[in-house]
Parts: C-alpha cells; sequence; structure tokens
C-alpha cells in the first residue's frame, strides 16, 4: 500500500514536471510569438516612414524642379558661379566624356560640365545670391511647395534659413571659408550673434580644416562645420523621416544663436 502511494506520488510529480514543462514551454512559444509580433510591427513603422519619405523626396524634387525652372534653370543644370570652398559642400554628379570622333577620344579631351540638381541651385542662390531677400520670390516658392504637398516640412526650413539670412550667417560663412574669423565675428555680432571672441579653426595647422570653435557670450563654447551648416541651406537636407540621420545632422543654423 505504501509503495502504491509511493508511486502514485512519483508519477504525480512527475505529472507535475512535464505538466510545468509544457506550461513554460507553451510561455516561451507565446513570448517569441508576441515578440515577432512586436519587430514586425516596428518593422513595418519603418519601413512606412521611408516609403513616405521616398514619396515626399519625389514630391519635392519635382517642386525644386519647377522652381529652378521658373529662373530659366531646367534641372539638371549647371550651378551658379559659388564662392570658394562652398562648391564642393555636396557631391557632383559622374562627369559625362565629351564626344568627339573616332581617334581622337584621347586628344585634348574636354569633359562636360556636371550637371548640378535643382536642390543645390537654390541652396547656392540662397548662400551666394540674394533669393532669401526676395519675398515674392519666397512666396512663390511656398505656393509651389504647397502645390507638391510638401510645405509642411519646407516651411520651417525656409523660416530658419530666412532668419540666419538675417543674422548674417551666410556672409559669416564665406568669410570663414576664407579663413576671416575677425570679419566672420563682426558680422555674426551685426547680426545680434554674441561672441565672447572671435571664432578660430579647431586645428590651424590645416587651412583646410572646416570646423571652426565659437565662443558665446553666456560661456558656451561649439566646434561648428561649415559645410554642415552650409548644407543646412539646402532643401532636401530638412526632409528626413523619423529615425534617419541627415548630412548635416550634426548641425544646426541655430547653434549660432
Amino acid at each position: 500500500m505504501i509503495s502504491g502511494l509511493g508511486a502514485f506520488a512519483g508519477g504525480l510529480s512527475d505529472g507535475m514536471r512535464v505538466g510545468q514543462d509544457m506550461k513554460l514551454r507553451q510561455q516561451y512559444v507565446d513570448e517569441q510569438k508576441k515578440a515577432n509580433e512586436r519587430d514586425a510591427e516596428v518593422h513595418q513603422a519603418r519601413m512606412d516612414a521611408l516609403n513616405l519619405y521616398r514619396l515626399k523626396r519625389n514630391r519635392l524634387r519635382a517642386a525644386n524642379d519647377e522652381i529652378t525652372a521658373g529662373w530659366g534653370l531646367p534641372a539638371p543644370q549647371r550651378a551658379p558661379p559659388i564662392a570658394p570652398g562652398l562648391k564642393d559642400i555636396s557631391a557632383n554628379a559622374p562627369v559625362m566624356k565629351h564626344p568627339r570622333a573616332p581617334g581622337l577620344s584621347s586628344v585634348n579631351k574636354r569633359p562636360s560640365l556636371p550637371a548640378v540638381s535643382s536642390d543645390e541651385i537654390i541652396g547656392k542662390r540662397m548662400l551666394t545670391g540674394n533669393l532669401l531677400e526676395d519675398p515674392d520670390e519666397l512666396t512663390r516658392m511656398a505656393s509651389i511647395y504647397k502645390k507638391h504637398g510638401v510645405l509642411d516640412e519646407m516651411a520651417p526650413w525656409m523660416n530658419e534659413a530666412y532668419g540666419a539670412k538675417k543674422r548674417g550667417i551666410p556672409d559669416a560663412l564665406h568669410l570663414l571659408l576664407s579663413g576671416d574669423g575677425k570679419g566672420a565675428a563682426q558680422v555674426l555680432r551685426n547680426g545680434g550673434i554674441k561672441l565672447a571672441d572671435d571664432p578660430v579653426r579647431t586645428n590651424p595647422d590645416d587651412p583646410l580644416n572646416n570646423s571652426w570653435k565659437f565662443s558665446f557670450e553666456d560661456g558656451r563654447e561649439r566646434d561648428i562645420n561649415l559645410k554642415g551648416i552650409a548644407r543646412k541651406f539646402f532643401p532636401s537636407d530638412y526632409l528626413y523621416p523619423n529615425g534617419m540621420n541627415s548630412p548635416s545632422n550634426e548641425e544646426s543654423l541655430t547653434r549660432f544663436y
């Protein structure tokens, strides 16, 4: 009787262990299923954001093309004159070979001028021209962005670029790229940016270094990459989905303030 009871208890214990194991396995399966569902949701959200970005990017490209077409510059087009140091802010398109007669291809080759996107044309006009001082043209740009469904993204960019222009940032960029920290500081101070000292190169031994240290009256110090700041004047730099970094995400026009 006792041995039978012991066998019963042993069998009951084994059954409980088996039941617990099955329950743990089912919990693991359920947790894995939930984790996979969460991963799928996260992946789908990322894909939705990427697809929306691609849609907005294509709309922005069409809007920029329409804007530059109004200037008599169909895109792609040759770039307007650009100040030294700014011409390589964005990558140039591949250079196509100049057509030549057979047998002469190796004689006096002349590459055609690289194509420049409407995005670059707009950015460079903001940096080197009077685009940000032309309210009629800015209004036309806004209406075109609205027409193409990207005004919500582009309006903050236009406002930020306009504010930067009023503070003298484009002019200061040109002076800094030519090595004139003192002149740049004066321009920025005239625009209301309170600097404690003139900006200096972070690496004075490298004249091609475009990173400058800024000291502000409130005690802040910032190492600012000039090309990152200049890139903020290009429309496409502002159009990035959540979780995706723009080429100059580490810089902001407001870092000068």
